[in-house]
């Protein structure tokens, strides 16, 4: 029978976001993970349906379904969803043709938008280009999963495959359900022995008072913006940053994510003229070897503040970026819990989503999944753009907004600074609607100069920084 059950620890961060971007349709937050993996050699795709069942089966969270809209939801596990998993052949067509249709369904897949009470959560395309190549694509409601799920579900998809063709053991059962799950997020969260409420009021103490909410300049978006079109721009450092980085790192006995972090605490802090900057980041949530097995939303958010003395060296902020980095995933906690401790008031303002609790965003961008190999199979993680067919309207536009959620789309469409896994450089992603192309360039020309001066003297004061020449693209007042 379906089992109803309330949201896990690590869910609550993301339904508390996508309900403060529409109370009464969640889905159309469009908050997805996706991967693409290219498939090469003879595939038999009745047994790949077969083995994409067996994964359903085998994970809870792909069987999920939302039975209550509202500020505390309740899901429901069914005992059983078919796969969606659609073939799609494109056999004979020109390369050309064949690239443009897999974009285009990479950009439904991203902007179709899910509605949490129908299960499945998640979509999947098989695309035929030949008969030794295809393209798995998959996109999965951020409720059901995060980045680190996409692998486990490719990882346990060829495991299925192979077993089906006789070429493996069947993996054994889980031992754990949704509700097992939960259990385990709590067990730990509680991992390094500090209860729940001290958790609670060490972020109250932290996160207190909460700032303005918007730091990066923005006018008030038109009813015709689109509001979920997010765009990437790249950047890389100089390869001699790049080479002493690591050294740099190990200099100041931290890791270069930590100074790479820091830099970015320095840049805020002096274009913005605030010596205290929070920055908002993720942790992967998986402390055990069994959670790194279950497809789910594992990830917790974790906020940094830190105090900028433009007069001491930047070690120092490098130094008080690794404590708060320390301190914070020491003390993680469920998010209703962090915020009662901040904004005591929070079940009577609810929606309150965590983007009130940070000025920006960073992070490491996920390590690279590996390559699989099936009977008779190269299983390649693949880059693919999403693109929309010529004439397809936004998904969102400011219009279709309730006014009281704009605030929260356009904090999501702020820039937002995702570190490459070898930390040689890295993407500004951000609404191009709301934040200009002129404030990304000066962003990531700053940005490198900081890191640059950081890995070349950590004794240089942030007063005493020179950042390249033109306006400034934090120019206003935020308090």
């Amino acid at each position: 029978m379906p089992r109803t059950l309330p949201l896990a620890p690590s869910q609550q961060m993301m339904w508390e976001f996508m309900t403060a971007l529409d109370p009464a349709r969640p889905g159309d937050a469009r908050l997805v993970v996706v991967e693409f993996r290219r498939l090469r050699g003879t595939l038999r795709v009745d047994v790949l349906r077969q083995a994409a069942q067996d994964v359903v089966d085998r994970h809870d969270a792909l069987r999920m379904r939302f039975d209550r809209i509202g500020a505390d939801p309740a899901v429901t596990i069914l005992p059983h969803v078919d796969s969606p998993l659609e073939y799609v052949d494109l056999t004979g067509r020109p390369p050309a043709e064949q690239r443009a249709r897999v974009e285009q369904i990479a950009y439904a897949h991203r902007n179709v938008a899910f509605d949490p009470g129908r299960a499945p959560l998640w979509r999947a395309a098989l695309v035929r280009l030949s008969a030794t190549e295809h393209v798995l694509a998959l996109c999965f409601f951020h409720m059901v999963s995060d980045g680190w799920s996409c692998r486990v579900f490719v990882e346990d998809l060829c495991h299925a495959y192979a077993a089906r063709l006789g070429a493996a053991d069947p993996q054994p059962p889980l031992g754990v359900d949704f509700a097992g799950l939960a259990a385990l997020q709590e067990a730990e969260l509680a991992g390094g022995g500090i209860d729940a409420a001290t958790r609670a009021g060490w972020w109250g103490e932290r996160l207190r008072p909460v700032e303005p909410y918007q730091l990066f300049p923005a006018p008030t978006p038109g009813p015709d913006v689109a509001l979920s079109a997010e765009v990437a721009t790249r950047f890389a450092f100089p390869p001699a940053v790049t080479a002493a980085l690591r050294p740099a790192a190990r200099a100041q006995r931290t890791s270069p994510y930590v100074l790479l972090l820091a830099a970015y605490l320095v840049l805020l802090s002096k274009r913005a003229g605030r010596r205290r900057v929070v920055l908002g980041t993720t942790t992967l949530g998986r402390e055990s070897p069994l959670s790194r097995r279950l497809i789910g939303q594992f990830t917790n958010n974790v906020y940094l503040p830190a105090t900028v003395d433009p007069d001491a060296p930047m070690r120092a902020v490098v130094a008080a970026a690794h404590a708060s980095l320390a301190e914070a995933i020491d003390h993680a906690a469920e998010f209703h819990r962090v915020a009662r401790a901040v904004r005591p008031d929070f079940p009577r303002v609810r929606p309150w989503p965590d983007n009130h609790l940070f000025d920006a965003w960073f992070q490491s961008a996920a390590s690279a999944s590996p390559v699989l190999t099936c009977p008779g199979l190269r299983v390649e993680p693949l880059d693919v753009t999403a693109r929309p067919a010529p004439g397809t309207p936004p998904p969102v536009l400011a219009a279709d907004v309730p006014p009281d959620s704009l605030p929260v789309w356009v904090k999501r469409g702020s820039p937002i600074v995702v570190v490459d896994d070898d930390r040689a450089g890295g993407v500004v992603i951000r609404n191009r609607g709301v934040f200009g192309d002129d404030l990304v360039r000066g962003l990531i020309d700053d940005y490198v100069a900081v890191v640059s001066a950081l890995v070349a003297d950590p004794d240089l004061p942030p007063a005493r920084l020179r950042l390249p020449d033109g306006a400034c693209f934090l120019d206003h007042a935020t308090g």
